[in-house]
């Protein structure tokens, strides 16, 4: 009887994690969700800099977050990324138009209105390093996404450029 008590207590407190993690991830789903455009003016760019960009976050339930970011880079070529992701740090597919590799995008809940995000691009040839861990994949940039406590904005801001490389970028949107 002591053991089937203790079997359904630690069934409950499963459940009970799993349903405030999902809640978690909903708040952070919930806040993205909308219609967004980059402000230049805001902006602190580097390397990458655009014409243009709206992003559209949409709720596709159960913790599933899916993003469309389109767009003009600085020399008038049209951009294109879009992705679906849950907020477990595992990676999901992350889309580039035109890109010449394959890359995931890894997500991360911070607080009530911000997550980490980790993209990587994945290597045509693994490797071994001289630890004997595989690797498949290396940090193409990272970063935090923060929505702002009145929710007409949001900002990301990069840890690492495309290459990897430190950055200072801060990129804002505006709420449309």
């Amino acid at each position: 009887m002591r053991r089937l008590l203790m079997l359904a207590v630690a069934v409950a407190a499963a459940f009970l994690g799993a349903v405030s993690v999902a809640g978690a991830e909903d708040i952070h789903v919930q806040s993205a969700v909308g219609t967004w455009k980059l402000n230049l003016e805001k902006s602190k760019t580097e390397a990458w800099t655009a014409k243009s960009q709206t992003r559209v976050y949409e709720d596709r339930g159960g913790g599933l977050l899916h993003a469309r970011y389109e767009g003009t880079d600085a020399h008038g070529n049209p951009t294109f990324v879009e992705f679906e992701a849950r907020l477990d740090g595992k990676p999901y597919p992350y889309a580039v138009r035109g890109a010449q590799v394959a890359y995931t995008i890894s997500i991360t809940p911070v607080d009530g209105r911000s997550y980490a995000f980790t993209v990587r691009a994945l290597l045509a040839s693994p490797w071994v390093d001289r630890f004997g861990a595989v690797r498949d994949s290396k940090t193409a940039w990272t970063g935090t996404h923060a929505v702002a406590a009145d929710g007409k904005s949001f900002t990301d801001s990069y840890k690492t450029d495309g290459k990897g490389e430190p950055s200072r970028a801060v990129l804002v949107y505006d709420r449309q």
